[in-house]
């Protein structure tokens, strides 16, 4: 049987003066691969791979639990090209 992995980027919004914080604990949330500090509209992206729609929506539960977070915004990669 083969198994098809999801994957998404989690756009996230912090409070001012937290990103150490939730850096550290979602370096604890399973099923993150990269964690990644951008400027922008957004504060951190974090790439997740799942096995399941469900899984994704646990992974971006654990996120919102994380004080300082402030919005996130969940983008599922539909297909990906390597250069």
């Amino acid at each position: 049987m083969v198994i098809i992995m999801i994957n998404a980027y989690i756009l996230i919004s912090l409070e001012t003066g937290n990103s150490k914080e939730v850096i550290k604990e979602m370096r604890t949330i399973e099923n993150i691969e990269k964690i990644s500090i951008v400027a922008g509209d957004y504060d951190i992206v974090v790439r997740v791979m799942v096995e399941t729609l469900e899984d994704l929506l646990h992974v971006t539960d654990k996120i919102h639990l994380i004080q300082g977070v402030k919005k996130t915004t969940t983008q599922v990669i539909e297909k990906e090209l390597t250069l």
